[in-house]
């Protein structure tokens, strides 16, 4: 139980961490590395705050702030206080359909034929990834 503690403390304050660079739309930098235990293959969400609180309407108190994803990564590189991420997010499957083939052979009617391949899709970039955003492991 105590050392489940001392994690989470350690966590916060850790966590958030901060893009400090940005690669491309697949990868950013974060200013957070070995020192920090980041390991190569760790998830995290990518994030930024939205500028305005949330409050709850019926009783006025504080929700905190809307947190704007940006996208997944995974660790693909750490040094000793920064790691790279790359973004792990793929697109929705692809669809193929080949329809209604008539063979030339054939003199009634239509002949229908559908074949759908789905493939995973390809990665998907960060949305709008800017220097100050927030990273946080998932």
């Amino acid at each position: 139980m105590k050392n489940t503690k001392i994690k989470k403390n350690r966590e916060e304050k850790i966590f958030p961490a901060t893009v400090v660079r940005i690669i491309d739309d697949h990868r950013i930098v974060i200013n957070r590395g070995k020192t920090h235990g980041i390991k190569a293959g760790t998830r995290f969400l990518v994030y930024k705050l939205e500028e305005e609180e949330v409050k709850d309407p019926t009783t006025g108190l504080s929700l905190g702030y809307l947190e704007i994803v940006k996208g997944t990564g995974k660790v693909t590189y750490v040094q000793d206080r920064m790691s790279t991420v790359e973004s792990d997010s793929r697109g929705e499957p692809t669809e193929k359909r080949v329809m209604k083939k008539r063979s030339p052979f054939f003199l009634g009617p239509e002949q229908e034929e559908e074949e759908v391949i789905l493939s995973q899709g390809d990665l998907v970039p960060f949305k709008e990834p800017e220097i100050g955003d927030k990273v946080k492991p998932i």
